[in-house]
């Protein structure tokens, strides 16, 4: 019998050292002595090593991405004292530091501890910050307390705090509908609620469940496994699946190590097979009520709210008001401005969305004028979300180890020259654009009308920042993959998205087919044909070449110096 192979490095570590630090004592150390596989174990506090030797970043656990003004203000407040002031909101609705010296970790991390916000298992191969539409609690079109679902899935100390050697992350979603606001089908487990009649003819609240989704280097849409589950087997079926995703893992190749991969390879018969076989394991009762999927193919609603900028609540005279926040990052000062307006016109909670913007709940119709003027005297967008102006980015080179593109330059040059452009952005339609600076899809490029992932560009002068440029991505119906339109040097992107718009706008069939519909009913190989006709790159000097003048500069001004 072959011996059994040994484990990986990761694997090791994962198995050798505590990943629960004791960071004050990680403060004295110096920088030098921490090993790269301590520095790779902190991801479990939600700590990250930051391109910037010495530098890290921390990540926040927020549940459903709902916070409390006094929580948001504690942020606040550990921004400006250890993180430069800036915090950045994340796609997975968490929040972000930035540039925290090692020295300072445990104060960020205490201080939120505090009030409530933790940062364990915010990053690393556990169960990560469980996501929700941000409307949940407050919509009118939700079918189930959504927030009593999401807390206990977060909270569960099955799934929370022991079961933290997966393969790789695991991604939950509960929504409050069947429309695709939650992003189901792109994680490991989407859950929505169904409501089924039964042989009496009463009414029953449940859930359906996607699994197998995911995006990374190797996109995935998830597949139907139960059209329903009972609420009282929600956490059972949860459990069953990470437990599925930690025997079944590829732990040899983290490529592959992702649960859509064993959805995939397993097939979703076999896949809910096991999740029987394992709840059987667990003494689970009541077994028989699921209803297993009749199609493995989702049909998840579109998102029903586009644009509006204030959004009246199930709750009768109150409102939900939407902020746009500029690429995600948020000043010390403007968290506190914000939380104080929720304090003052809401009931202070606070809703931190998908599309890294804020949401202040619970606004009274009296108030919602003044509060709006707030917000526009402040200086933000009052209009254009889910619309051109309303983008998704990653940090891009700026702070990540593994981004090859400059995400917020790029962010620049589209919101200089379209988020003003209103006449074009609303001739055009709701648009969803998300770039992201390398494959790994933190800023969800696959699942965006546009969405742009960096990359080097080479010619024959050498390589170049550049983004290829993917078309049709949705998380609605059965959701859809983006298709590869095209390949552009960086600072040709604002002219490729306005070649793609033009193209559109001349070409739909008819006024009100979406852009996305558009691109998926043509493709993406055929639409990027198309706007290469009408595209016109910008003049510019390649990058290589600019360095190789530069480098002339500089060696000249040596040589002068040393004569």
């Amino acid at each position: 019998m072959p011996a059994p192979e040994a484990p990986t490095q990761v694997e090791k570590d994962k198995l050798d050292i505590d990943p629960d630090f004791d960071f004050r004592e990680i403060a004295n150390r110096p920088f030098e002595d921490l090993t790269p596989n301590e520095i790779g174990m902190f991801k479990w506090s939600g700590v990250y090593h930051q391109l910037q030797t010495s530098n890290f970043m921390i990540r926040l656990r927020i549940p459903g991405g709902l916070m409390m003004a006094r929580q948001l203000k504690r942020a606040a407040d550990l921004v400006d004292a250890y993180g430069q002031g800036l915090l950045c909101i994340t796609t997975r609705q968490c929040l972000q530091y930035h540039w925290v010296q090692q020295s300072d970790i445990h104060k960020i991390i205490e201080g939120m501890h505090e009030v409530g916000v933790l940062t364990k298992n915010a990053c690393g191969d556990v169960c990560r910050n469980v996501i929700s539409c941000s409307l949940q609690g407050v919509c009118p079109h939700e079918q189930s307390d959504t927030n009593t679902m999401v807390e206990r899935i977060a909270d569960d100390p099955v799934m929370r705090d022991q079961q933290r050697n997966l393969p790789r992350k695991h991604k939950i979603s509960i929504s409050g509908c069947g429309a695709s606001c939650g992003q189901a089908l792109m994680n490991c487990q989407g859950w929505y609620p169904v409501i089924r009649s039964g042989s009496d003819g009463k009414t029953e609240q449940g859930w359906a469940l996607t699994s197998g989704g995911g995006l990374g280097g190797l996109p995935h849409m998830g597949k139907q496994i139960f059209d329903w589950v009972p609420e009282d087997l929600v956490v059972a079926v949860a459990r069953a699946i990470v437990e599925i995703h930690n025997r079944c893992g590829n732990r040899r190749k983290r490529k592959y190590a992702r649960l859509k991969i064993v959805v995939a390879e397993m097939g979703v018969e076999a896949f809910r097979d096991l999740v029987f076989t394992l709840l059987r394991e667990s003494d689970a009762k009541g077994l028989e009520r699921m209803e297993a999927a009749k199609s493995e193919i989702p049909n998840l609603k579109q998102f029903p709210f586009e644009g509006q900028p204030v959004i009246p609540q199930k709750q009768k005279g109150l409102n939900t008001v939407r902020i746009m926040i500029p690429r995600s990052e948020i000043t010390g000062a403007q968290t506190r401005e914000i939380a104080d307006w929720a304090e003052a016109y809401g009931d202070g909670q606070i809703m931190l969305t998908n599309r890294q913007n804020v949401e202040i709940r619970n606004v009274p119709d009296a108030t919602v004028d003044t509060l709006s003027a707030a917000i526009a005297a402040a200086g933000y967008r009052a209009s254009g979300h889910e619309h051109l102006p309303d983008i998704v980015s990653c940090v891009g080179t700026t702070m990540c180890n593994l981004a090859v593109s400059d995400t917020p330059r790029a962010y620049r040059l589209l919101t200089e020259a379209f988020a003003d452009d209103e006449a074009l952005w609303k001739e055009v339609g709701p648009l969803r654009v998300n770039m992201n600076g390398c494959p790994n899809a933190c800023g969800q490029h696959w699942i965006a009308d546009i969405g742009l992932r960096g990359r080097r560009m080479r010619g024959e002068t050498g390589s170049e920042e550049g983004f290829s440029i993917y078309v049709g991505g949705r998380l609605d119906a059965a959701g859809h993959v983006g298709e590869l339109a095209m390949e552009v040097a960086a600072t040709d992107t604002a002219s490729a998205i306005r070649a793609m718009l033009s193209v559109y706008l001349q070409n739909r069939s008819e006024r009100d087919e979406r852009f996305g519909d558009y691109t998926r009913r043509i493709g993406g190989e055929a639409f990027g044909a198309l706007a290469a006709t009408v595209f016109q790159a910008e003049e510019h000097e390649p990058a290589n070449m600019r360095n190789q003048r530069l480098q002339a500069v500089l060696h000249q001004a040596f040589q002068e110096a040393r004569s």
